[in-house]
């Protein structure tokens, strides 16, 4: 198993990028949250740690900044139904804190807001993740805002589709201003929207 790669990266596309270590470039899943982290003017070496996914047919590297998404990276590919490509596109959207919270508080809507995830998912996520995470993270935080839902809820009243509201929202909350205010949220969002 390949824990960790140090090096530079050489380019970047839509779901990965290319890790050059001593001369060899590994290609990385990552999520779109770690994808945004490496994108820099300044290129430096960086350490990304790694999951190697063996199939029949594959091996795909999968890679991540933060040590808590990796974590939870692990945890959701034992949730039946979840595979390693739902699981880097749910961490892509989300800060991996917000997701423990909610396994941890039984906050199912919140669950459902994320990419590809229905209430049965939801409530799959919560039995089956719900002791491990809380001996994997620290859980002792107040459970994670409704602000999120409740900030795509508005934008869908207004008329836009579920997958776009999702989509602007996370932009919105990229930019980490005024995120804890859902008027702002909608407010940034329509932005994106417009």
């Amino acid at each position: 198993m390949i824990a960790y790669l140090k090096g530079n990266v050489v380019s970047i596309d839509e779901e990965a990028c290319i890790l050059d270590v001593n001369g060899i470039g590994y290609y990385v899943y990552c999520s779109q949250r770690t994808l945004q982290g490496l994108k820099s003017d300044d290129p430096q070496e960086i350490t990304l740690y790694t999951r190697l996914i063996h199939r029949e047919d594959c091996m795909d590297l999968y890679g991540f900044i933060s040590r808590d998404e990796y974590l939870l990276f692990n945890l959701l590919i034992t949730v039946s139904g979840i595979g390693p490509k739902q699981s880097i596109k749910i961490l892509g959207t989300r800060n991996s804190q917000d997701i423990v919270k909610a396994v941890v508080s039984d906050d199912s809507n919140f669950l459902m807001s994320l990419v590809g995830i229905g209430k049965k998912k939801a409530q799959q996520i919560i039995l089956e993740l719900k002791e491990k995470v809380k001996k994997s993270f620290d859980t002792t935080e107040t459970p994670v805002s409704s602000l999120y839902v409740e900030a795509i809820t508005a934008l869908e009243s207004l008329g836009f589709s579920p997958s776009e509201s999702r989509k602007a929202v996370d932009k919105a909350l990229l930019s980490k201003q005024n995120a804890d205010d859902v008027g702002k949220i909608v407010e940034s969002a329509l932005k994106y929207l417009s």
